[in-house]
C-alpha cells in the first residue's frame, strides 16, 4: 500500500498531547488515511502514565491502523537486535521490534529518534517536519 507510514510512539504522544514535532503530521497522516502504528506501540502507549484519562483517544487512533507483531516481524527484529549488539550499537528491544515490523511490511517509519534506527539497514526513516 503506498503511501503508508508507520508512525513511532514518541510523534503518537505529541499528536495526544496537542503539541510537539509530530501533532500535525499525524492529523495530517490521519486524514489522509495513511496512518499506521504498531501493536509495540500500543504496548508503550499503554505503558504511559496518562493511559487511562486518554484511552478512548489511544483507542480510536489504535483501530483499524495497526499491525500485529507476528513471527516474521519478531524474526526481522531480531536481527536488528543481534545485528546492532555484535556492532556494539545495542537498541532496546521495542525500537528493533518496531523496526521489525516496519520491515516486515517495507514500510517507511517516521520518528524523532534518528540516533537509534538510521543504524538499521534497510530500514526507510522520515523526519517528523516531513509529514506535516
Amino acid at each position: 500500500m503506498a503511501g503508508l507510514v508507520v508512525v513511532d510512539t514518541d510523534l503518537v504522544i505529541d499528536y495526544l498531547r496537542g503539541k510537539g514535532p509530530g501533532a500535525a503530521g499525524i492529523r495530517r497522516l490521519i486524514s489522509e488515511r495513511r496512518l499506521r502504528l504498531t501493536a509495540i506501540t500500543a504496548f508503550e502507549l499503554r505503558l504511559g502514565t496518562d493511559f487511562h484519562p486518554r484511552s478512548r483517544d489511544i483507542q480510536a487512533l489504535l483501530h483499524r491502523r495497526t499491525y500485529p507483531l507476528t513471527p516474521a516481524a519478531a524474526l526481522f527484529g531480531g536481527e536488528v537486535a543481534a545485528e546492532l549488539r555484535a556492532a556494539g550499537t545495542p537498541i532496546g528491544f521495542a525500537d528493533c521490534l518496531q523496526a521489525g515490523v516496519c520491515l516486515q511490511y517495507d514500510l517507511p517509519f517516521a520518528t524523532r529518534n534518528r540516533m537509534h534506527f538510521d543504524r538499521i539497514d534497510g530500514l526507510t526513516i522520515l523526519d517528523p517536519g516531513s509529514l506535516a
